[in-house]
């Protein structure tokens, strides 16, 4: 009973962290923005093709999703997970056709409206090729820009998080702190301290942004300030924002920030690195340094603040060694990323200047 009882435990452990890997891995479980495509398959004549199939799919994954032209040569496809994907139609009695580096980014409604069947058999091919802004928005008329994975790697920040993107974009006006200064600079790290609530958009206050990460609200909803998790710079793999006329499925604004996390492909990737910024690469202020030195070193010495923020991340297929399980790896994938705040702030001697007896009594000359 006892070998049995331990049986059943083991049993049910192993299939609750099967459970967990498949919640976790799957990308068919993320609750983020999501895409939309569709089309109208003709033939070269402009009369529709019924019955059509259309197949997209995903450059990073190989993940393939399925659909058939309707009695119209319409079809669509929604919930497509953020990425770049190829599409092909095929029919019978005319040449396969085919356009790749099509971009989906978060909450798009994008439509081809170029596909023309040639008569011919399906061994033949007609690839077309173009770029991804050619494919234009349907049924939306919003205001958006997107910040790739290209510019959150080659755009320098002060900091890692990625929302700090939104100071390059036209329209956004950082706002002022109680001091001479800056309320976000981008040095300190940790829960409140995002540039959500430190940024105008178009001249609005700084509550009207709201952001989200994989289709969660990651903000304090009290006064839409500050945020509870930092969107990270090397996990994330574009920001949309959206300032205006965009669908009724982002519930919140008037400006929209969706950040999209990084997801495993077909491939394993990974990398590891270390952000540093310490005060020994730091002149002194020019203030410290008119107040001289004694035999103890600089009255007013240099802060000694340093960031450090060691990291990595490791992406790919999920194999089980010695079986066939996701052989061709295009069913389930995983990411996994992890960045540690390491941070020491110093902010230096304050100096405040206090009225002398004379200046009470109205003697600015003694000033």
């Amino acid at each position: 009973m006892s070998r049995l009882l331990q049986l059943t435990q083991g049993t049910i452990l192993a299939l609750g962290s099967l459970a967990l890997l498949l919640i976790v891995c799957s990308p068919a479980l993320q609750a983020q923005g999501t895409a939309a495509l569709t089309g109208t398959v003709a033939d070269s004549t402009g009369a529709v093709v019924a019955g059509a199939t259309v197949i997209l799919k995903s450059e990073a994954s190989g993940d393939t999703r399925r659909t058939v032209s309707n009695g119209d040569g319409y079809f669509t496809i929604s919930a497509i997970q953020p990425g770049a994907y190829s599409v092909t139609v095929e029919a019978k009695g005319f040449s396969r056709w085919e356009q790749k580096d099509i971009v989906l980014n978060s909450g798009d409604k994008r439509n081809l409206s170029d596909i023309a069947m040639a008569v011919g058999t399906m061994a033949e091919t007609v690839e077309v090729t173009g770029v991804s802004s050619e494919i234009a928005p349907v049924d939306s008329g919003e205001k958006s820009s997107v910040i790739t994975t290209q510019q959150l790697q080659n755009i320098a920040i002060v900091g890692s998080n990625a929302a700090e993107f939104i100071k390059i974009l036209p329209g956004m006006a950082i706002t002022g702190g109680a001091q001479n200064g800056a309320s976000f600079t981008g040095e300190v790290h940790g829960t409140g301290n995002g540039p959500i609530g430190s940024f105008a958009a178009n001249g609005q206050r700084t509550g009207a942004l709201d952001i989200t990460s994989d289709g969660a609200h990651i903000i304090d909803p009290g006064c839409n300030c500050g945020q509870a998790v930092d969107t990270n710079a090397d996990m994330t793999q574009e920001m949309k924002i959206m300032t205006s006329n965009f669908g009724a499925d982002a519930q919140k604004g008037p400006i929209v920030i969706a950040a999209v996390g990084k997801s495993g492909g077909n491939n394993f990737h990974g990398q590891a690195y270390l952000y540093a910024r310490h005060n020994s690469m730091n002149a002194n202020d020019w203030l410290n340094n008119a107040q001289g030195s004694n035999a103890l070193g600089p009255v007013a010495p240099k802060p000694e603040t340093k960031y450090l923020y060691p990291g990595g991340n490791i992406g790919g297929p999920v194999l089980i060694p010695g079986t066939n399980f996701n052989r061709n790896r295009d069913k389930l994938f995983f990411f996994f990323a992890y960045e540690y705040y390491n941070q020491t702030v110093d902010n230096g001697i304050y100096q405040a200047f206090v009225p002398t007896l004379y200046l009470h009594k109205g003697l600015f000359r003694q000033a």
